[in-house]
């Protein structure tokens, strides 16, 4: 069962008690996919709006240029519109920075493997796998404007996993895509995007402070007084303009807020009955400390790839008593931007739901041939992780 402290908190914040709500209303029922409502409605309303806000600024670039189109302040003006209008247009999703594509023929058993377990979790196979030497999680993403089926696999991650909870990783990340959030589609997706990157640069202005080391700061008395009170002039400007747009990303994320939790709750549920081991990813994920602390702690010994693997904790050693503790950390980090579930709950339901577990899975020698086909890929994320800081 799960832990009291972890399904009812209930005077922690307004986000997460809107997060114990939801997973009240949804505690020990099977779900089905969420379907579309008013809600969806508006938050595909929503985000037209914002991208309709891109597009009345490249008109108005259009529209200065074709007035003072004999002016060089014209052309300027106009190109900085358009320049605006550019950096904040919808963007097609991209693999993370860093991100090394691997082929089939390079990968062929974790090709295998994948494709096996998106069968069983009722997703298209990944048409590619990225794999990145800093990430400690695993995604599938629709990339470019094609939206290709690609598996992003951090491989600190991938180290800390037993061949179960592998399994566990990959049925989790391929089942994001029937849960049917909205917020992996293209058109929301880019408005969070959009909102975020106009309240970022309108609101997070701020007065500059210097270096302590002989450098001046703001509380001497010969700081150039101009430019403090251009830069105040400009915090000003950006909380007029921000202001709206904040309130945008406040109230587009709020929509999102639920329809996210349930649709990551519908695809927890379709990873278990896919696997028999996504519990105890979820708690891998939780435990996340106590997993890199003894892989890190081998890489900076220099030990080999296997050694590491040896120190990886079986899930079956793990106090439960120190996960629950974990679990109710894990949602003491939430903010008003986050929109699926925490782990805490997402496990709760899990732990209480009837599903029954699938049968698909990886075995000791499937896991062990991944590790080989990507042993080079390996040493070197462990040489990044041997020289990151203590």
């Amino acid at each position: 069962m799960a832990s009291p402290t972890a399904t009812s908190e209930t005077n922690a914040g307004f986000v997460r008690r809107d997060d114990h709500r939801t997973f009240i209303r949804l505690r020990g029922r099977r779900l089905g996919r969420p379907d579309p409502g008013i809600t969806r409605a508006l938050t595909y309303l929503m985000s037209a709006a914002v991208h309709a806000i891109t597009a009345a600024i490249m008109a108005a670039a259009i529209v200065v240029v074709a007035i003072w189109h004999d002016t060089v302040l014209g052309w300027l003006f106009g190109a900085g519109l358009a320049a605006v209008a550019l950096w904040s247009r919808p963007r097609a999703v991209r693999p993370p920075g860093g991100a090394e594509e691997v082929s089939r023929a390079e990968a062929p058993t974790l090709f295998e493997v994948a494709d096996r377990v998106a069968h069983a979790a009722g997703v298209a196979p990944p048409a590619t796998v990225y794999l990145h030497d800093r990430l400690f999680a695993c995604a599938h993403l629709r990339v470019g404007v094609r939206r290709r089926p690609a598996l992003v696999i951090g491989l600190p991650l991938l180290l800390t996993l037993t061949p179960r909870e592998r399994a566990g990783m990959l049925a989790v990340a391929f089942s994001e895509d029937v849960g049917g959030d909205p917020a992996r589609g293209l058109l929301v997706r880019s408005a969070l995007l959009t909102a975020g990157e106009w309240r970022h640069a309108l609101l997070s202005t701020r007065v500059e402070r210097y270096r302590p080391t002989g450098d001046a700061v703001i509380d001497n008395v010969w700081f150039p007084g101009e430019r403090i009170g251009s830069q105040l002039i400009g915090k000003i400007t950006g909380a007029v303009l921000g202001w709206p747009l904040f309130l945008a990303e406040f109230a587009l994320t709020r929509l999102l807020a639920g329809q996210s939790q349930v649709a990551r709750y519908y695809a927890d549920q379709v990873a278990a009955r896919a696997v028999s081991a996504v519990l105890r990813y979820l708690d891998a994920l939780t435990m996340a400390d106590g997993r890199l602390t003894p892989i890190l702690s081998a890489a900076r010994r220099g030990a080999s790839i296997d050694e590491i693997r040896c120190a990886v904790p079986l899930s079956g050693d793990v106090d439960r008593e120190a996960v629950i503790a974990r679990r109710e950390a894990s949602s003491a980090r939430r903010t008003w931007r986050d929109l699926a579930p925490p782990l805490a709950l997402r496990a709760a339901l899990l732990e209480e739901g009837d599903a029954q577990e699938g049968s698909t899975g990886i075995d000791e020698a499937e896991s062990d041939r991944i590790d080989a086909e990507l042993s080079h890929h390996l040493a070197r994320t462990v040489r990044t992780l041997s020289q990151s800081s203590p």
